[in-house]
């Protein structure tokens, strides 16, 4: 396991915003991004943007929305030169940590009869249930791709899902993409 990766939080001002954004552009489809201007640009209580790094390298980034009642986490990625060194699991520890005993909740792609890479997807979900996380509520499908609600700490229902994002909506509304 690499012992040097640091945690940085990555601003608009920060040198890393860069590498973050190279990263994020490589490991979403363009169809699941949205701009990650209110996780850096200071402006959004609750939005938040995270790096580990190695010297001048992004190994892995993360973004979370902390609502009223819950804690989301948005996107996670590890660049494939930094994989299997721990720190997926170091990342969700820290957003652990962070929550305050909230729920947490995340999106994952699904597993269906068709579904594209599905080797990979179930090796996410056994990536997050090994981290304590479970599947809960149905599919459902978000920009053309299906995706499983996954939780860690809690219950959360369809409705609280609903009203969490109605807490952060105006965060796109008022941003471009990049």
């Amino acid at each position: 396991m690499h012992e040097n990766f640091v945690l940085k939080k990555v601003s608009a001002q920060s040198p890393l915003l860069e590498k973050v954004v190279k990263l994020f552009q490589t490991s979403f489809p363009v169809t699941e991004r949205v701009t990650l201007s209110p996780f850096y640009d200071g402006r959004h209580d609750g939005a938040e943007l995270y790096a580990y790094t190695v010297a001048e390298d992004v190994a892995a980034f993360f973004c979370t929305l902390t609502g009223t009642n819950f804690y989301y986490l948005f996107y996670i990625a590890v660049d494939p030169h930094y994989r299997r060194q721990g720190l997926g699991t170091r990342i969700l520890d820290r957003v652990k940590k962070t929550s305050n005993g909230m729920t947490i909740f995340l999106d994952c792609e699904a597993i269906y009869p068709g579904c594209k890479n599905e080797e990979t997807r179930l090796k996410r979900i056994n990536f997050y249930e090994r981290n304590g996380f479970r599947t809960v509520g149905q599919i459902h499908e978000w920009r053309g791709e299906k995706f499983m609600t996954m939780v860690y700490g809690g219950l959360i229902s369809n409705e609280e899902i609903d009203s969490f994002w109605e807490e952060f909506e105006h965060l796109w509304e008022e941003s471009i993409s990049i």
